[in-house]
């Protein structure tokens, strides 16, 4: 392994920044009623309800994913050559499960801190059956009634929905990158920007219809569950609301992940050419590459 290896680490958390999309755990409720039914009833901090947690994980969320998938790149492509996409997805796949470590539980506070509506809960949203103080009282109460079981619930489902994802995440990004640039090391900050953003916009919306499934899932009641399973949620889903439920949220998904994986591709490929240089003294160099 390279001595430098956890400059990958360190730049990925460094490049961390995500959104969090709201709308999926809800019931009919379109993008922009979304939006003014939060306002409505819980003013401004309503979009922010359930957020400082996941903040707070997403620079460790990206760091075990830009840093367990270069290393993995290359470990299966230790050569001079340019990796095939065929290593590159399998990479990214690596890095994809290695987050989930963070990623789930992460996920399932915001779910249940998000289904928390307030005093106007009998009228805007689901309720939860259970108020907690903030989102380390929530993962205090996941642990204490299913212990770790209890805090990856609906972990099956994100393994569908993240490993593949991931490594298609970092071929997009590649394959643009080598489209528009040929490489990273010529590629200007608004082509960073720009693949990072397409690629996860790309790789979201061909995953929508399992998020779905796993917000709903996370959502569900431990006391009294209303699915059963992942295939079960997805019949349900499909009888209750149509084949259109399982395109929920694209609008709000797709505003949201461009310009968070634009930044998260420019802060993480920035920091790691000047971590490298101060440390090794060497040029910029690909990601893909490392």
């Amino acid at each position: 392994m390279d001595k430098d290896f956890w400059c990958d680490f360190v730049a990925g958390w460094l490049g961390g920044c995500a959104g969090l999309v709201r709308q999926q755990t809800l019931r009919k409720v379109s993008a922009l009623g979304g939006i003014a039914n939060t306002f409505r009833y819980e003013g401004v901090r309503g979009f922010y309800k359930g957020m400082g947690f996941p903040l707070l994980a997403t620079g460790t969320l990206n760091a075990l994913f830009f840093g367990v998938y270069a290393n993995t790149l290359r470990l299966i492509s230790p050569g001079p050559d340019k990796p095939s996409y065929a290593q590159v997805f399998m990479a990214g796949c690596a890095g994809g499960l290695a987050q989930l470590v963070v990623a789930c539980p992460v996920d399932l506070v915001k779910i249940k801190m998000q289904m928390q509506m307030g005093a106007a809960e009998g009228t805007w949203g689901k309720k939860s059956g259970h108020v907690y103080a903030g989102p380390t009282s929530c993962l205090k109460d996941l642990y204490k009634r299913g212990g770790v079981r209890g805090c990856y619930a609906g972990l099956g489902s994100m393994v569908f929905r993240d490993v593949p994802s991931f490594g298609g995440y970092m071929v997009l990004y590649d394959a643009m990158i080598t489209a528009i640039s040929d490489s990273e090391k010529n590629a200007n900050a608004g082509v960073l920007i720009f693949c990072g953003g397409m690629a996860g916009v790309l790789s979201w919306a061909s995953i929508l219809p399992l998020d779905v499934v796993k917000s709903r899932l996370q959502a569900d009641s431990s006391r009294n569950p209303q699915y059963k399973g992942t295939v079960d949620c997805l019949i349900k889903s499909y009888k209750a609301d149509g084949l259109s439920v399982f395109g929920r949220g694209f609008t709000m998904m797709s505003v949201r992940a461009f310009p968070t994986n634009g930044a998260i591709f420019l802060g993480y490929v920035t920091s790691l050419n000047v971590m490298k240089q101060m440390t090794m003294g060497g040029e910029p160099t690909d990601i893909v590459v490392t």
